[in-house]
């Protein structure tokens, strides 16, 4: 007991006991009887809750300091909170009980899944725990429990935060079988999300390497980032709550969200339609049938199979002589020194989970934004034909300037990287002027996502407008090009990937950011009265940008070592 207590950080005996702990002390008999060793359980529980109040989780945002890890955990209490808020209101809404609980549940368990997945997979996933403490006097039993309940106080707190306005507010307005059965229906949740996880990662395990789960993982962030910032946007504009009904249908078999709704039509509104037994038995079966399967197949091979996250295999193939990206560096990139960095930037893009969380948020609010206002015309009872004639009478396409808007200013994130201690690479090579890195470091970011956001966007437009629209798309491209390499000019000169993620400047890029409002507005307003008064003039607006480009690119990157040596 010794030896655990010397495995506790400095200075953790002194700190305030957290209040799970104490309610834990309370079932300590229940462990033991399981042959848990409890007083070395709680000690590395302490420390992981402890750990955790230094991480900051996906909710918030990954632009916090380390100086600012202590109370984050805290802080995305609170942020969950005020998702907790918007989905409770949900419970003041007239609507059917079914209906009505359908969309509460089905919001809890996606935020409470994508969560799980995106901030505590490292605790579900971690293998340091064995390596670390089996080679103390701890049993795998008692490290067992204590990983299960380290995810259980986690779970139950993420839950508690975004349900507790729920439960108030379904506590006075349907009284307290309602508040029991939906107490006890969250438990089920969390145990249902913790299974589910589990599964998921077996199987993927299972058949991919454990560099292709990290990928996944990543992707579960983004998500999650996406959902936090245009959720709102699209909740309003997809629903209409006006005269509803709620009418069965076979696919609510297949929503665990109508599994969960269902006992409350029986139980609450004593609505006895054989649906709602059928959804409840489906739910019950489904669950028990998921517990069986992880028990009997899973849990026995999942630790096996968990050993792939510690194998460096390959991520990908090695490119082709003649690949697509290697062609456009060609075509691209003036000198041989450009087109390396150029390959290289590419790479680190790609390969780069954690400044994939920072960008790809803002990639898809480019993609999507443009869209979203689009949205409206779909309302108010129009069909899509007329929608679509409305739209084609406007020159909305200029909403593509909020993507120039948001694409600009993320040419500064190329200074952030996880592996950036490697930065001293740049000292000892013999290259005359950083300005060839940072120009194939930002051709590398043009060709990874400017360009193909907008060739996204302008498809999509260009079916809806036609061809003509197309010299328009080509100067709005252009437009933000110069947004880019005016915020470059403006911007603290850096090498690529050289600082690391803590260091970000939050004033800075809000400074930023309003410089490319205002320069995207301005550039929209001069498109939108070109196009009401001399359309001709667009061609004219090209020709200038494309000098423009000219100059800036020359202007931009012409810096010396002694400029960015303190960056290097």
């Amino acid at each position: 007991m010794r030896t655990i207590h010397r495995l506790e950080p400095h200075g953790t005996e002194k700190m305030k006991d957290f209040r799970s702990l104490k309610f834990l002390d309370r079932m300590r008999p229940v462990f033991e009887a399981f042959g848990v060793e409890y007083p070395v359980m709680r000690k590395i529980i302490r420390i992981k809750l402890v750990m955790d109040g230094r991480r900051v989780p996906t909710v918030i945002g990954s632009g916090r300091s380390e100086e600012e890890g202590s109370s984050s955990y805290r802080s995305s209490l609170l942020a969950y909170g005020l998702i907790g808020l918007f989905i409770g209101l949900m419970m003041i809404v007239p609507m059917p009980l079914f209906l009505q609980m359908n969309i509460v549940l089905g919001m809890l368990l996606f935020m409470i899944m994508t969560t799980m997945i995106s901030d505590f997979s490292s605790v579900l996933l971690d293998l340091k725990d064995k390596s670390i403490l089996l080679t103390r006097p701890v049993n795998l039993r008692t490290l067992n429990a204590a990983k299960l309940v380290h995810i259980v106080i986690y779970l139950l707190s993420i839950t508690a935060a975004m349900s507790g306005v729920s439960l108030v507010a379904g506590l006075i307005r349907h009284g307290v079988w309602f508040f029991l059965l939906f107490l006890f229906e969250l438990i089920l949740i969390c145990g249902f999300v913790i299974l589910f996880t589990s599964i998921l990662y077996f199987i993927i395990l299972h058949f991919f390497s454990g560099e292709k789960l990290k990928d996944i993982i990543n992707y579960f962030q983004i998500a999650l980032s996406v959902f936090m910032t245009v959720g709102y946007q699209l909740i309003g504009r997809l629903f209409d709550f006006k005269d509803l009904h709620f009418t069965p249908l076979w696919w609510n078999f297949l929503l665990p969200s109508a599994w969960f709704a269902a006992p409350f039509s029986l139980l609450v509104d004593h609505d006895f339609n054989i649906y709602y037994f059928l959804l409840t038995a489906a739910g019950i079966v489904i669950s028990v049938a998921a517990i069986i399967l992880y028990l009997k197949v899973a849990a026995p091979v999942f630790e096996k199979n968990l050993q792939k996250l510690n194998n460096s295999a390959e991520r990908g193939h090695a490119m082709k002589k003649h690949s697509l990206q290697q062609t456009v560096s060609n075509v691209i990139c003036r000198s041989r020194l450009e087109r390396v960095f150029f390959t290289f930037s590419a790479r680190m893009l790609k390969n780069e989970r954690k400044l994939k969380l920072r960008l790809y948020p803002n990639i898809t609010f480019a993609m999507i934004f443009p869209f979203i206002f689009l949205l409206n015309f779909l309302s108010g009872g129009r069909s899509f034909a007329q929608a679509l004639a409305e739209i084609k009478g406007g020159d909305y396409f200029l909403f593509l300037y909020l993507s120039a808007m948001l694409l600009a200013p993320m040419i500064v994130m190329l200074g952030m990287s996880e592996n950036y201690k490697g930065s001293w690479i740049y000292r000892v090579m013999p290259i005359g002027s950083p300005g060839e890195i940072l120009k194939g470091a930002a051709k590398a970011f043009i060709y990874k996502y400017i360009f193909p956001v907008f060739f996204f966007a302008g498809l999509i437009f260009t079916a809806i407008y036609g061809v003509e629209i197309i010299p328009d798309i080509i100067l709005i491209f252009l437009n933000t090009l110069i947004l880019m390499l005016l915020i470059s000019g403006f911007s603290k000169k850096e090498l690529p990937f050289c600082k690391d993620f803590q260091y970000t400047q939050n004033g800075s890029n809000l400074g930023l950011m309003i410089l490319s409002m205002a320069l995207s507005g301005a550039f929209a307003g001069v498109h939108f009265m070109l196009l009401r008064f001399f359309s001709p003039g667009i061609y004219l607006f090209i020709a200038l940008s494309i000098g423009l480009i000219l100059i800036l690119w020359h202007t931009a990157f012409k810096v010396t070592w002694r400029e960015i040596a303190g960056n290097a």
